[in-house]
């Protein structure tokens, strides 16, 4: 095998193919079975226990500090709110001096690396990653949280500890796998043929058993079937150290209208008029043929496309929050281009699913970012959200793309398309991504990505004066009212914390879906205390200052930080504090307003 000496500055390498070999694929297993044969080297999310300022590891350092207390009041005095650098310094300094804290010396401190600078109108979260002889360590990031007074509100962090400066010699030595033959290695052990997007990096991995490697680090999509694959291959021996298919999905089906059709009339699936195929209401069979009815055509609501785009004398579905994108089997070129500025299609036309997404997306999208002024969209690319209202092959399924930063919506059973708490709960996933750049939570034991999703679709529906269901309705609960909650699949809800506590009723359900529903009910008690708009944006500016290994406890935390950081009222921090701590068993501290600010 050919030795190649790699330029350890500069590997970083960023690129579109079509890498075609010869793979071995099992067609016939099925495909969580063959996900889970193939995910290998995931470390297990660890309790956390409660310190004075924070929520600490079981090696005693930090995860979660929901207390710093450390300012540096000449550096930030109100005048330069929108400078990156100072609190850039007042991140780094605040770790100088807590070095010990988070497992690691003067030295690795200074050799972090700035990886994104996220800035909102009354806090900046400062974002690093660990270097070693300038390569990054995958999973390392710390977050650091500054007020516009300079003073460090909060900090999340997933260190890797121990000693790494001792592999110098290693990290100087040739490696004996070149990029494109540890792909070959990744691509052959994930059976796939061929590639639509791979992204590789040189990367320091420590492995579940402490021992420390360099290695391959890629994301994979491929070209055909469902993934978003994150594997590790050590440089030195090739052999596959971490793999793990990162796709945000959930098994459902879906139909889009301003709310779901039978939140307007408050029917159950299956109700006259209102199922998949009126000729076989209770049928199971995701592969059926979607049929129309009356009712269903009633149930559409005439809204308005602020923002579409024209050209040569074509009206199509793009805008700078949603851009409908055919880039998934089976490639049915749904996203409608015509002469006309009215799209109106019936639900069993190609076209339906298309606007449908396009509407809510391009509505949730705005309402984030303009109405409670919380900056998010993709960083994978510039412009709208890339979604195809016809992916996964047909699939009942749907998923959102870390890695391309797109989603998809598969057409077994229900449509998912056609359901708007589907379509948030994807887009959810996009947002916890984007806010964090990267650094999202979604474990089976946690599940904070799914109850993101959860709590973002759940409370956008309710604002929807369409929406005819009251509290005091059982389907009021309901998640995917029209997609779930019927013969395919049987749904979630929105009150799953009812008779349940955390940790002990929630991080071993073995369901990141089921565990997520806890995350979204306790929020959701919290919006219904305090609003929907207040509790929205001080949910998505707390999910801002998370990473990758903060789990439901620590994200409370930082979302009741953020209220503080956002000067709410004592009032509405009491609100929160009662759905985390009364209602919900979190037991967050609750911050106390400084008189100085």
């Amino acid at each position: 095998m050919t030795n190649i000496k790699l330029s350890l500055r500069s590997v970083s390498l960023s690129v579109a193919l079509v890498f075609s070999l010869n793979a071995f694929a099992n067609k016939d297993k099925n495909t969580n079975e063959l996900n889970e044969s193939l995910t290998i080297g995931i470390e297990k999310s660890l309790p956390l226990t409660q310190g004075v300022d924070g929520l600490y590891r079981n090696d005693g350092v930090a995860a979660v500090i929901s207390e710093p207390n450390f300012i540096i009041s000449n550096k930030i005095n109100g005048k330069t709110e929108n400078n990156k650098n100072d609190f850039i310094l007042i991140a780094k300094e605040y770790l100088r001096s807590n070095a010990a804290k988070f497992g690691l010396n003067q030295n690795a401190i200074e050799n972090l690396a700035l990886q994104f600078v996220r800035t909102d109108k009354e806090f900046s979260v400062v974002r690093f990653i660990q270097q070693v002889h300038n390569i990054p360590v995958y999973g390392s990031s710390i977050a650091v949280t500054v007020n516009n007074k300079g003073r460090v509100t909060f900090v999340a962090s997933n260190t890797v500890t121990g000693n790494l400066e001792e592999h110098k010699v290693l990290l100087d030595s040739l490696t004996s796998f070149s990029q494109e033959q540890a792909l070959k290695i990744a691509l052959n052990y994930l059976r796939i043929e061929a590639t639509k997007f791979t992204k590789a990096n040189y990367v320091i991995f420590k492995d579940t058993q402490n021992n420390v490697h360099e290695a391959w680090h890629f994301k994979v999509i491929p070209a055909k079937g469902n993934g978003d694959w994150d594997i590790l291959i050590d440089s030195a021996q090739g052999n596959i150290l971490r793999a793990e298919n990162k796709i945000r999905n959930y098994s459902a089906t879906a139909k889009v209208y301003k709310t779901d059709p039978l939140s307007t009339v408050k029917l159950k699936y299956g109700d006259a008029g209102f199922a998949d195929n009126i000729d076989n209401p209770k049928s199971s069979n995701s592969s059926q043929q979607p049929k129309d009815t009356p009712e269903l055509s009633k149930a559409r609501t005439l809204v308005t496309l602020p923002d579409v785009t024209f050209i040569n004398n074509n009206y199509s579905l793009t805008s700078k929050y949603a851009v409908c994108d055919d880039f998934e089997s089976p490639n049915d070129n749904a996203c409608p281009v015509q002469t006309a500025n009215l799209f109106d299609f019936d639900r069993t036309n190609k076209y339906f699913d298309a606007v449908n997404v396009f509407y809510h997306i391009d509505n949730y999208l705005r309402y984030v970012n303009e109405t409670l002024n919380v900056s998010v969209m993709p960083y994978q690319y510039k412009g709208g959200v890339h979604y195809d209202p016809h992916g996964l092959g047909g699939d009942d399924n749907s998923h959102y793309s870390e890695s391309s930063g797109k989603l998809a919506f598969g057409q077994g059973g229900v449509d998912d398309a056609e359901d708007l708490m589907v379509v948030i709960h994807e887009l959810g996933h996009g947002i916890h991504d984007w806010l964090t750049h990267g650094n999202s939570e979604n474990d089976a034991e946690n599940g904070l990505g799914e109850g993101t999703g959860d709590y973002l679709a759940a409370g956008y529906v309710r604002d929807i004066p369409e929406n005819l269901w009251k509290p005091t309705d059982p389907k009021y609960n309901w998640v995917m009212r029209w997609d779930g909650h019927n013969p395919f699949w049987p749904g979630r809800v929105s009150n799953w914390h009812i008779g349940r506590k955390y940790p002990q009723d929630v991080i071993h359900t073995g369901d990141n879906h089921a565990s997520g529903q806890y995350w979204s009910s306790c929020n959701l008690v919290a919006r219904d205390k305090i609003g929907g708009q207040a509790m929205d944006k001080v949910f998505l500016s707390g999910l801002s200052k998370t990473v990758e290994s903060t789990n439901q406890v620590g994200a409370a935390q930082a979302i009741i930080n953020a209220a503080k950081d956002l000067k709410y009222s004592n009032d509405q921090i009491k609100g929160i504090a009662y759905a985390y701590n009364t209602v919900c068993s979190y037991n967050v501290k609750i911050p106390i307003t400084d008189p100085e600010e």
